[in-house]
């Protein structure tokens, strides 16, 4: 659902979210770290997940000999192996710890909308990945996957620097026992330098192109025509036909 601003020839569409609420709320993430940490304990106690107390020193030394021996920089997995006698005198005496995810060695493939079938084996090239910080907010990794069942999502529409992590985040709904969404991982808007665009770049918001005298249809037929989806993307098309026509085989 979505609620519909209008500002001259522009129109807005503001979702579900901090602007205007849901049914699904809290939406900002300070604000749902209770929910993160009885997930989180849900993975604690179903041996999905376990504390790590290894200081950022020891990380870094690992990093370095990693590099130094030319290989991928990972987390070694250390503390998967403390007895439930060492974690509660660690946590009694008040270690700091972060929460990481046990990676399953049995990764199945799946099938992306844009991609078709696809398989990374991530357990080889990356160590058990960070779920909660010890700041007690979580990872994308988790937060994504908390969020999205909670809120019904059933279809994720993400950028393709994100498919060799979805095996990781398809791991996390089977530990919950959750269905997960379906996946499309679309190809990234550039930069002229290369790089990807971001939204933390101060000259890529809608009122930017407004304010410099862009016509709407101009901006949206640029941006859609940049991700592709269409057989024919050289005709200007209003929003309708925009929706009408796109087909992930054109992607």
């Amino acid at each position: 659902m979505c609620h519909v601003m209008k500002s001259g020839m522009y129109i807005y569409f503001l979702f579900l979210g901090p602007s205007i609420g849901g049914s699904y709320g809290p939406y900002t993430q300070s604000q749902r770290l209770e929910i993160y940490d009885e997930k989180i304990n849900i993975l604690l106690k179903n041996g999905s997940a376990y504390r790590c107390f290894c200081t950022p020193q020891r990380l870094n030394l690992l990093r370095k000999e990693a590099l130094k021996n030319r290989q991928v920089p990972r987390y070694d997995n250390r503390c998967n192996a403390l007895t439930a006698d060492q974690i509660k005198q660690k946590m009694e005496a008040g270690e700091t710890y972060v929460v990481r995810f046990k990676l399953p060695e049995d990764v199945e493939s799946f099938n992306d909308l844009v991609y078709g079938k696809t398989r990374h084996e991530i357990h080889t090239v990356e160590g058990d990945p960070v779920l909660i910080k010890s700041d007690k907010y979580p990872t994308y990794h988790f937060a994504n996957v908390v969020d999205d069942h909670m809120m019904k999502i059933t279809h994720v529409l993400r950028g393709m620097e994100w498919l060799t992590s979805t095996p990781k985040h398809l791991f996390l709904y089977k530990a919950f026992n959750w269905t997960p969404p379906t996946f499309a991982h679309l190809p990234l808007v550039m930069n002229k330098d290369g790089s990807k665009l971001s939204k933390r770049q101060g000259d890529i918001f809608v009122e930017k192109f407004k304010d410099s005298g862009y016509l709407p249809e101009a901006l949206l037929n640029f941006i859609t025509f940049c991700g592709s989806g269409y057989e024919d993307n050289k005709s200007i098309k209003d929003l309708n036909e925009l929706v009408q026509q796109f087909l992930f085989s054109f992607v």
